[in-house]
């Protein structure tokens, strides 16, 4: 495949621990040297963890990046026969008088061998969409950097600087070595051999990437090798780790295994992250929080997951049942906490209308469910999905509460279809087939179900998928086929829930426009 032995370090940052970020680094150079590894390739940014945001604008933050990079330097004599390249923030010496910006820092990649600084590479061109705002908090470079490997001439390069529509035009390099922090969207694995091959134009391509999640993002490993010929060499896992670019290895998963390795994730680093090591959510026997829980199991176990059912007087027996069954599966405490008597004391102090009164409900339930978060020290999981949180079909303070949110950006219809893998998975029903085929209903009424407020599912999520997904029009949407008095109701839902949305739980980013720190929409607008 080369002439050189090539190895990608996939390590899981958390932005600002340079002494873990370091160790990670170091346990996985000695790895490459023992196995006799000549270029290891680590992601963008893996000393002092992405995105930084504006804590690049610290001086003292990139000053101790700078440290890490002069203590990995030194090290770097403990295997003097690897050759490196490993992403940090470096001190600017000057600025982009194009870039209005507090920017002071370089987004860099430093090549290193064996004590020696063999050169430094500054990511030229910077993202400003989506969740990336590398224009705003990093000063671009200018200056182009190739290396020797043996006989192999490397160039290096950062993420975004493949993505131009320009290829790579430099006849006297044989390797491109890209150090990325790309996170995980449903189309970014085939998006980014797109451009990797785009860019390559017949050389030999090499995408190292992040792994691990960070806040709402979840970086993907995924590294891979094109060859010079176009094709896929080989494919990294997902996990940390290091990785030999070995001929004909696929490490890939299914679309539904990765799509729940990255749920999983995104909780599961969020949780050790922030130091929390328990959660609790609130068990209706319906199938988003039982995805919900089975998430959680599987990132944290099952003694760390405790369900409340809080039932009132409008609560069916099956909703009930299916949480107990629920949790007999999964194997975790439930408890049962009735909401009638705060019912009955809230409805003897106050006159309601009827849409109060269902929203009552839902906010005795998130009192309940943040009393045992504070007082046993429980991260307390809101289970509102996409489509949910798209039309507002939710209560503020009430079933929105929590501190981070599973599912967030899993539109309805790929809840359920993510259940039904759940149980595919195990090979045995972990998620009761009953909380599957049931229509879904707040039961916050009598015989009430969604669909009395929404559109069917299939096709609600059709069309969030052009309002928001694609960022499409009203017009868009009903030239795609969908009613024309579903669309112009769906469209003021959205906007009408915005002001909710900025105060929501942050939850892992699946799609390429998710409600969170990528979509930056005003509460107040008025437009056609």
């Amino acid at each position: 495949m080369l002439p050189i032995r090539l190895a990608f370090g996939q390590t899981n940052p958390i932005v600002g621990d340079f002494a873990g970020n370091l160790d990670q680094i170091e346990t996985l150079c000695v790895e490459a040297e023992q196995k006799q590894v000549d270029l290891l390739i680590f992601g963008e940014l893996a000393l002092c963890g992405y995105p930084l945001g504006d804590l690049s604008y610290r001086r003292d933050l990139v000053l101790k990046s700078e440290t890490a990079l002069e203590t990995l330097l030194a090290k770097s004599k403990d295997f003097p026969n690897l050759t490196l390249l490993v992403g940090y923030a470096r001190l600017a010496t000057q600025t982009n008088p194009s870039q209005s910006s507090k920017a002071i820092a370089h987004n860099s990649a430093a090549a290193i061998r064996n004590g020696e600084l063999l050169g430094v590479y500054d990511k030229q061109l910077l993202p400003n969409y989506d969740v990336f705002d590398d224009w705003r908090n990093f000063v671009p470079g200018t200056q182009e950097l190739n290396i020797k490997v043996g006989q192999t001439v490397v160039a290096v390069k950062i993420c975004e600087d493949i993505w131009s529509e320009a290829p790579f035009a430099d006849d006297q390099v044989d390797l491109i070595a890209v150090l990325n922090g790309s996170p995980f969207t449903f189309e970014k694995s085939s998006q980014r051999r797109v451009a990797a091959k785009r860019f390559a134009a017949g050389k030999a391509l090499a995408y190292a990437n992040l792994a691990g999640g960070q806040d709402e993002l979840v970086f993907d490993g995924d590294s891979f090798v094109v060859g010079a010929d176009g094709s896929i060499r080989f494919t990294a896992g997902m996990q940390p780790g290091l990785f030999i670019a070995e001929e004909g290895q696929d490490g890939s998963y299914s679309a539904e295994e990765k799509l729940f390795q990255v749920l999983v994730a995104g909780l599961r680093d969020y949780l050790a992250k922030t130091k929390q090591t328990r959660v609790v959510l609130g068990l209706s026997g319906g199938i988003d929080s039982a995805l919900c829980a089975a998430l959680a199991v599987e990132a944290i176990g099952m003694q760390n997951v405790l369900g409340v059912s809080m039932p009132s007087r409008y609560s069916s027996e099956h909703s009930v049942s299916d949480a107990v069954a629920l949790a007999r599966n999964l194997g975790i405490e439930l408890r049962s906490v009735p909401i009638e008597p705060a019912h009955l004391a809230f409805e003897s102090m106050l006159t309601l209308s009827d849409l109060a009164q269902e929203n009552l409900q839902a906010r005795l339930r998130a009192v309940i469910l943040m009393g045992i978060s504070n007082s046993e020290g429980r991260l307390l999981l809101t289970t509102g999905n996409k489509s949910e949180v798209a039309v507002g079909y939710s209560t503020i303070y009430g079933d929105s509460a929590g501190g981070f949110a599973p599912i967030k950006d899993l539109l309805k219809t790929d809840v359920w279809r993510m259940a039904r893998y759940v149980n595919k998975r195990a090979a045995t029903e972990l998620i009761p087939v009953s909380s599957i085929e049931k229509p879904p209903s707040a039961e916050l009424r009598p015989g009430q179900l969604d669909q009395d407020s929404l559109p069917d599912y299939e096709i609600l999520d059709g069309i969030i998928r052009i309002l928001v997904e694609a960022n499409g029009t009203v017009q868009d949407a009903i030239a795609a086929g969908f009613s024309t008095e579903l669309v112009h109701k769906t469209d003021r839902m959205i906007r009408a829930a915005e002001w909710k949305r900025s105060q929501g739980a942050i939850g892992t980013k699946l799609s390429g426009v998710s409600f969170g720190s990528g979509r930056r929409v005003p509460i107040t607008t008025r437009f056609d």
